[in-house]
């Protein structure tokens, strides 16, 4: 009897955690966040939210004040194509769940209405801002630019570069690739980029204003700069190493002292071995060789009680300059 009565108790305590099984009454919620965007002439684009448990999106019209099916198997955005010039359109959506789920469809969500442009864009994107630059070696160096904006959609950009008193583009990158890596540059010398917008109908925008950048000098040994984050008790070391020589270097290591009572928690993109106070920062297997003009990074997060952050960094014996 007492052994039936502890089996009953069981039960019923793991029916009582068991996850309450949906059932056909229990709706989907409605989709929210409908939005129209990149509303173009002939086309625009519809963006919204639906509920985790939405297996597909109906998207309906209204039509003469009437709603009807527009397209189904929409999953959180549709691309409308195939609109009439400075036409008004309203959409709505509605969720609808796998068959087995025991989910219902969702309501409705509220309606939005956008009207298309009367004729094509000619509309030209804002200028990008000044290219900014970052990982500077003597033969490479990294561009990043500011967002432009349209009354459509900015599509891509064209990088330019002045090469003898004339704008030459150099690489057409798409609107999310504002960042780029130009490399076979010459060392020690300056160079001058600025970026042009552009929108899926060719609109150009105005050039940015132009930003210059010099590469670093060829030097018979390499560059090495470290950047030392100070949140007491705690540190992060990061050291950089930039081949500024004519030749591959392999096996690279930087020195460093810290008290040997300070623990090293984490490593990124090297390895630290420790002798007493001494601390060597080495690559990985995939950054241990440097090529002429490239550059490797590693460094490590620790903490020191009394607080005593990491220092004397040097690369084969010459001080690091600490940025």
């Amino acid at each position: 009897m007492r052994l039936l009565r502890l089996l009953a108790l069981l039960t019923a305590g793991a029916l009582a955690l068991a996850p309450t099984p949906a059932f056909a009454t229990t709706v989907l919620a409605a989709p929210t966040g409908l939005q129209a965007v990149h509303v173009a002439d002939t086309g625009a684009d519809l963006w919204w939210s639906h509920d985790n448990f939405t297996v597909q999106d109906v998207v309906e019209r209204k039509v003469g004040g009437a709603w009807s099916e527009y397209a189904r198997g929409a999953y959180g955005s549709l691309a409308l194509t195939g609109l009439q010039p400075g036409t008004a359109y309203t959409f709505r959506v509605y969720s609808l769940p796998s068959e087995t789920s025991g989910y219902a469809a969702s309501p409705p969500s509220a309606p939005i209405t956008f009207t298309t442009l009367p004729g094509p864009d000619t509309v030209a994107p804002s200028a990008p801002t000044a290219p900014l630059f970052s990982s500077i070696t003597t033969t490479g160096v990294s561009l990043v630019w500011g967002e432009s904006t349209d009354n459509v959609e900015v599509t891509g950009y064209l990088l330019q570069q002045l090469v003898g008193g004339v704008w030459t583009t150099i690489r057409n990158v798409d609107a999310f690739s504002r960042f780029q890596r130009v490399t076979g540059l010459t060392a020690g010398t300056s160079y001058t980029f600025a970026v042009i917008a552009y929108d899926a109908r060719g609109n150009l925008s105005a050039r940015s204003p132009a930003g210059t950048v010099t590469t670093l000098a060829g030097t018979s040994a390499p560059t090495c700069r470290v950047q030392i984050t100070l949140f007491s008790p705690g540190f992060m070391a990061y050291a950089t190493i930039i081949n500024t020589t004519a030749a591959p270097i392999s096996g690279w290591s930087v020195q460093f002292t810290l008290p040997a009572t300070a623990p090293i928690t984490n490593v990124y993109g090297g390895t630290v071995t420790r002798a007493g106070n001494t601390g060597t920062l080495g690559p990985s297997p995939w950054n241990g060789t440097i090529s002429p003009g490239g550059q490797a990074s590693a460094g490590f997060l620790g903490s020191a009680t009394p607080f005593t952050p990491p220092e004397s960094f040097t690369f084969n014996g010459t001080p690091c300059t600490v940025v």
